[in-house]
């Protein structure tokens, strides 16, 4: 593979992570239009969950894959899915045929957001590896942050449909660009593939993230929690048994005996956590406490995803100047003053705070994420890189869904509170309150009242998120920071 080669190869890994990202945030704005069409209303959450799950779940599975039969055509065949899970849900007749496209296409954005970090591991040394890993971060970012703009204008121009057929030709592309240019020589070891370990995690980690995001929900099914809970379990035990007795397990057991890669993936969970907590709620807080547009509303998380670039592009020149260790500290303690920043603004502040607040938190996220992402690879043998970054991503996912189920409960119960002291604020108008249109619907007199609950939710929202940061700044004093072959 030459140097004109690699670049291809590269810029079609960031169009695959461009694709994915867009994927998971523009599919909200053609859900109105698809269940009017398909009378889908129950099966909506679906539609969501499903892709997310089987993204989440068959990272590590896919990284094995890779490591015996090739990066290249795994990246080709997970590619190829998620196109083909596009073709048929464009032209989905009914919501069980959008469930199953959803589906293959979860399992296809698998393959194309996390494969390519497990490859920047094997190509390039640490200076290099966070240049491309910070693009195709900045990419990933603008593209989630674009999918609700672009998906407007295109359920708009054209139908919800197109949505999903724009992808098709571009995945056909990238496959094809990859297939043409991409070649890792790596040693395919034929050993036995890990059923056991791969399908008790799949169940494992399907059960708890299930459980997590019912957590979330304003009236929870005990049983059925009780009932997510045990399954969880018994796989969990199933699947550490089947990691000591697999030749070449999908996880590998020392991973965990590693205090270094420990400490990093605990810092990673409390970051997405927190990520998860700004770039879900705070363009809610910007429509419903101060009463912002939905477009304003979604804007201000522009600012977060230009300043994530400029962090990121000066990692390698902090690093230099102070080292891996205190880099993280100095990102934490930028995102502490955005958390605090957010904190200490009155229920009557600008909108604009808010685009300052994400302005500094794109920064800190730019400036932790990079260094996290490649010091979670180095500190491990080159052997285990691929596990390593598998492992990380799906730790990641867990960490956003956790804190965001979390958060919610946390939210409810500032609702609950609130409808309690005053019986004319429900529950169904705090949901209405940051809509434009639902807005007209509700008398004036209940506006400021059911505005000030949102704040203090928001508030308190806040406050949780940000003690993930002061745990992520301890967790950081007690690494050693030690390579893998240390």
């Amino acid at each position: 593979m030459n140097k004109i080669q690699e670049k291809r190869s590269i810029r079609a890994f960031m169009l695959s992570n461009v694709m994915a990202g867009l994927e998971g945030s523009i599919v909200a704005t053609a859900l109105p239009a698809m269940m009017a069409e398909l009378h889908g209303i129950k099966l909506m959450s679906w539609v969501v969950t499903i892709y997310m799950l089987l993204m989440a779940v068959s990272s590590p599975i896919w990284t094995k894959l890779a490591e015996r039969f090739g990066y290249k055509q795994m990246f080709v065949l997970g590619t190829l899915l998620f196109t083909i899970g596009s073709l048929g849900e464009g032209l989905a007749v009914n919501m069980l045929m959008v469930i199953v496209a959803r589906a293959l296409m979860g399992l296809g954005a698998g393959v194309m957001i996390q494969l390519p970090f497990v490859i920047y591991g094997m190509m390039y040394q640490a200076d290099e590896r966070r240049r491309v890993i910070g693009n195709t971060v900045a990419a990933y970012s603008f593209s989630t942050i674009a999918g609700p703009i672009v998906g407007g204008l295109i359920v708009t121009l054209l139908d919800w449909r197109w949505v999903f057929f724009i992808n098709i030709p571009i995945g056909i592309y990238m496959a094809f660009i990859v297939w043409k240019n991409f070649d890792l020589k790596t040693d395919h070891t034929k050993k036995s593939i890990d059923f056991a370990g791969s399908a008790s995690l799949s169940i494992a980690v399907i059960a708890i993230m299930l459980l997590f995001q019912m957590m979330g929900n304003a009236v929870i099914n005990f049983p059925l929690l009780i009932a997510l809970l045990v399954i969880s379990l018994l796989f969990f035990t199933g699947f550490y048994f089947a990691e000591k007795r697999a030749v070449d397990p999908i996880v590998p057991l020392e991973l965990f005996k590693n205090p270094s890669f420990i400490a990093k993936n605990i810092m990673f969970f409390m970051q997405y956590g927190f990520f998860g907590f700004y770039t879900n709620y705070l363009p809610t807080w910007g429509q419903g406490v101060m009463g912002a547009t939905a477009l304003v509303g979604g804007m201000v998380l522009i600012p977060s995803a230009i300043m994530l670039v400029i962090g990121t592009r000066n990692v390698n020149h902090l690093i230099q100047k102070v080292g891996e260790k205190r880099t993280i500290y100095i990102g934490f303690a930028i995102m502490v003053l955005g958390a605090l920043f957010l904190f200490s603004l009155p229920e009557h502040a600008s909108i604009l705070m808010l685009f300052v607040a994400t302005a500094i938190l794109g920064t800190a996220f730019g400036i932790v994420n990079i260094t996290l992402q490649v010091a979670v690879q180095e500190s491990v043998a080159k052997h285990l890189i691929g596990a390593a970054t598998a492992v990380n991503a799906l730790l990641r996912t867990m960490g956003t869904t956790l804190v965001l189920s979390g958060l919610s409960i946390a939210l409810n119960r500032t609702f609950t509170d609130s409808t309690a002291h005053n019986p004319k604020l429900t529950t169904t108008l705090l949901n209405q309150i940051s809509d434009a249109q639902a807005l007209k619907n509700i008398p004036t007199a209940l506006v400021a009242p059911l505005r000030h609950t949102l704040f203090n939710g928001m508030h308190l929202l806040a406050l949780i998120s940000g003690l993930l940061l002061f745990i992520a700044l301890f967790v950081n004093w007690l690494d050693p920071w030690k390579k893998g072959l240390e």
